[in-house]
């Protein structure tokens, strides 16, 4: 058995950002992260981190990148995977008039929720998401949710929902391949190219702070 290469694990880069004239960062990194999927999986992880380092660091996958296990853990990018993060704010934060929460890079559907408030939808990993945040929505102890759809089945059903066809629908099967990529703002070898086998990495994440 031959160990194949994947496309590059992309990550997703936010910050909590507290700003008026003067900015404060807050870090939202660390491995206090959750993750969990909408059948079987749940572990806490490291952020930065993707849904395949995160689950090989708990042993609950083996290496993705060895052999065929691109093709064996396929299961995992059709399902939808929500990311946790609790996290504390001091007083301090509170005199500031404007928040938001910068993405830099988010890969790639997912909804955003602060403590219950929703702030908005990702849908391109090529782009930086800025979200503005409601003082209402914040609290001394914070919850951010991010909750994944699978990028196959978004492709799927906005192809669907295009109701025509744009060629090439699909990749050849030698490449064990997916779908429709033309129909989502995500790297096109994330779906499989002639180069390389498909890992469509749902989430990554970065979060630095100064």
């Amino acid at each position: 058995m031959f160990k194949h290469l994947s496309c590059t694990f992309l990550f997703f880069v936010f910050f909590l950002c507290f700003s008026f004239s003067n900015s404060t960062l807050v870090s939202l990194t660390g491995h206090d992260w959750t993750i969990t999927d909408s059948r079987s999986y749940f572990a806490r992880g490291q952020i930065p981190g993707t849904i395949h380092t995160i689950l090989l660091a708990a042993n609950q996958i083996t290496e993705p990148y060895w052999g065929y296990n691109d093709v064996n853990l396929r299961s995992l990018l059709y399902s939808s995977w929500t990311f946790r993060k609790n996290f504390t704010l001091t007083q301090d934060f509170f005199t500031f008039t404007q928040f938001t929460l910068h993405f830099d890079q988010i890969d790639t559907v997912a909804n955003i929720t602060l403590n219950g408030c929703f702030l908005g939808q990702t849908n391109s990993m090529f782009i930086s998401y800025i979200f503005n945040v409601k003082r209402s929505c914040l609290q001394t102890s914070n919850q951010l949710r991010i909750d994944f759809e699978s990028p196959v089945i978004y492709a799927l059903n906005e192809a669907r929902a295009y109701n025509d066809s744009v060629p090439p629908e699909c990749p050849p099967d030698v490449q064990h391949g997916e779908c429709h990529v033309q129909f989502i703002r995500k790297e096109p070898c994330s779906f499989s190219w002639d180069w390389v086998r498909v890992m469509i990495i749902q989430i990554s994440l970065y979060t630095s702070v100064v």
